[in-house]
């Protein structure tokens, strides 16, 4: 018992100390241009856009009958937001205070930035990704690669960007993105459920 004590301290050390030295990487190197893009980005990336986004998806899957997809994205929208309430109010972790630019009141860990980004942005990289494995000679295949780029650059940048602001630590970032990733594996096994009618052997 003992040992595994030791090892569980051990680990939590060196966990905390590699979240404090990419905090401080980040902080240490911020340029005033560079803030203030950040900044930005933080207030139109909020639960408003992942609102505004998610509303526009299931528009356009409803318009496209595309109907076994709205189901799918609702379950990880909402699953993730869910578990992102829950987990702030069940482990109350204050967020970074020196090295933050400006003040957030919620509990550090998860981050939903980075919950919602993974959920949302992963949603839509998954479904143009299936789209270009299932016909690479398609004529938009070079515009589905570009955006395939972009929205996983896109979910990376909203982690950094939070680190960056100095309002969540490493791990708050890392527990967000696999909150989204295990929502998007529940989203992807009810969907082969096949609750809509689907086209063809399509599944999320």
């Amino acid at each position: 018992i003992r040992i595994s004590q030791n090892k569980i301290m051990g680990y939590n050390i060196y966990m905390n100390f590699i979240a404090q030295a990419s905090l401080n990487f980040l902080v240490n190197n911020r340029t005033e241009w560079l803030s203030f893009l950040m900044m930005v980005f933080t207030y139109s990336g909020g639960y408003l856009m992942v609102i505004g986004i998610t509303f526009l998806s299931a528009l356009s899957f409803y318009i496209h009958r595309h109907y076994q997809r709205i189901l799918p994205l609702l379950i990880t929208i909402g699953g993730s937001a869910g578990t992102v309430y829950l987990l702030k109010h069940l482990f109350y972790r204050a967020r970074p205070v020196a090295e933050a630019l400006y003040l957030e009141t919620s509990s550090s860990f998860p981050s939903g930035h980075a919950t919602m980004a993974m959920a949302l942005y992963g949603f839509i990289f998954y479904i143009i990704w299936s789209y270009s494995v299932k016909d690479s000679r398609d004529k938009h295949h070079s515009l589905h690669k570009f955006l395939i780029i972009f929205l996983a650059i896109l979910i990376l940048l909203v982690g950094v960007r939070r680190l960056y602001l100095g309002v969540h630590y490493l791990s708050d970032v890392l527990a967000g993105y696999v909150i989204g990733l295990v929502w998007l594996w529940i989203s992807h096994l009810i969907s082969k459920l096949k609750i809509w009618p689907l086209q063809g052997n399509e599944h999320l």
